[in-house]
């Protein structure tokens, strides 16, 4: 009951008693008047609370709606979520259940179905399911690399607790595929870069040793060992020279010196160095500008990738013909060097561009290359975002084929390393060392 209802009671109570004193009012009269106000007031009062009721009712009515409307909104929002999340995500209950996964974490299923999947499923990869076996057993944050499907894959469990009782752990799995080929590519590098720098430093180191020697007195052999020194020496400091050009062309900052080139007097200055070689090894070296344009371009860098692939012909093909040829082609300017020499194996032609693979590694190493001519030359293309291919077989000669883009002026975009494919890396595979044929 309300208080304006109290005080109205009382206030009728207190009149009735009032008029019964004064005789007025007989007592049964008044307690009969008594017994309908109150009657009156009740009812009114029970009114007023069902009312109340009634509308509170429809307040909690409205809230649970919306409530589950925002919850079923929220789950749609978190499915959308990880739907879209490229790396393979899942939930674990504290049963071991995985309550939830998204299409990522499909790859490591061999079938789905509407049963729920445990730790302990024969049908989740093994290796995963080691993982999850770990992440439930363990109920702490685990990270663990696995590989599956040639996949590298980063695993993390991180635990989910309420009340300090372990309630399950969220899975992520990242793809480290690319950082982890990086690593090994870098690994492979440094073991080939150290390969190739030990075999002269140890061809030295015995001569030296030899030399040395207190009964050593050999005129004629001493004069060889001075020149096999000085041959080592150069070789040693070709790749060091090298291994500073391809440092120079994986600078992200690198930017290339664009200057108007003419193809003719580019072709003109490498036949004109390349002919004591040439002629010594009985070796014709022709050219063909079919532009008879002027290109922007780094010059010196085009023409170094250009000698690079004239030298390895002369070096390593046997030729008795060298072309170089450009032409245009749409809007790309294409730069061919061709030879008739021995040619390259088919199984080689895919990595031929790595740095220190040779096709020949005893060959290779006669002829005092560095092992990272083709390397330099795919590095340079790349730099002015262009394409390189090459076509060849055995006993015909070799092809390589440039394609740049062609650019109208200097005032286009400056060309730079982060603009261009990077430097093309050995494969995790390769044992070899050089580029030469």
């Amino acid at each position: 009951m309300k208080t304006s209802e109290a005080l109205l009671l009382i206030v009728t109570v207190a009149g009735l008693a009032l008029f019964c004193a004064q005789g007025l009012l007989e007592a049964w009269s008044a307690l009969v008047l008594l017994g309908l106000v109150a009657m009156a007031l009740l009812w009114h009062s029970q009114d007023t609370l069902r009312e109340t009721m009634r509308t509170k009712e429809q307040t909690l009515k409205t809230q649970v709606r919306s409530s589950a409307k925002d919850a079923s909104l929220k789950q749609q929002q978190i499915m959308t979520i990880l739907t879209n999340i490229p790396s393979p995500l899942a939930m674990m209950d504290s049963y071991g259940h995985l309550i939830l996964y998204n299409e990522g974490f499909s790859r490591f299923l061999s079938e789905e179905g509407e049963d729920e999947f445990t730790y302990r499923d024969e049908r989740i990869a093994g290796e995963v399911q080691l993982f999850l076996k770990e992440a439930y057993l363990s109920e702490n944050a685990i990270v663990r690399n696995l590989c599956y499907n040639s996949v590298d894959f980063q695993c993390l469990s991180v635990p989910i607790q309420e009340n300090g009782r372990f309630t399950g752990c969220l899975l992520v799995f990242q793809d480290i595929t690319q950082a982890m080929e990086k690593e090994r590519m870098q690994k492979r590098f440094i073991a080939d870069a150290s390969h190739e720098l030990k075999t002269p430093i140890a061809a030295i180191k015995g001569m030296i040793e030899i030399l040395n020697r207190d009964d050593f007195d050999d005129p004629k052999t001493m004069q060889d060992f001075h020149i096999q020194i000085e041959k080592e020496t150069k070789r040693l400091e070709m790749i060091v020279a090298d291994l500073l050009k391809l440092s120079r062309l994986s600078m992200s900052t690198l930017a290339l010196e664009l200057s108007p080139c003419e193809i003719s007097g580019l072709f003109d200055s490498l036949i004109k160095e390349a002919a004591p070689q040439a002629k010594s090894q009985g070796v014709i070296v022709e050219a063909e500008d079919q532009t008879h344009e002027t290109f922007w371009l780094d010059e010196q860098k085009i023409h170094q990738a250009l000698a690079n692939l004239l030298n390895n012909a002369l070096a390593h093909s046997q030729p008795e013909h060298i072309r170089m040829q450009a032409r245009r082609q749409d809007s790309w300017l294409v730069l061919t060097v061709s030879d008739d020499g021995c040619g390259i194996d088919a199984k080689h032609l895919d990595r031929i561009f790595e740095r220190f693979y040779r096709v020949d590694k005893s060959r290779s190493r006669a002829s005092g290359g560095s092992g990272l001519g083709l390397a330099i030359v795919k590095a340079i293309v790349s730099a002015h975002q262009g394409e390189i291919e090459v076509d060849s077989e055995v006993g015909r000669g070799s092809r390589f084929v440039i394609r740049l883009p062609i650019r109208s002026d200097a005032a286009d975009q400056p060309l730079t390393a982060e603009h261009s494919p990077r430097l093309p890396q050995p494969s995790p595979q390769n044992t070899n060392a050089g580029v030469s044929k």
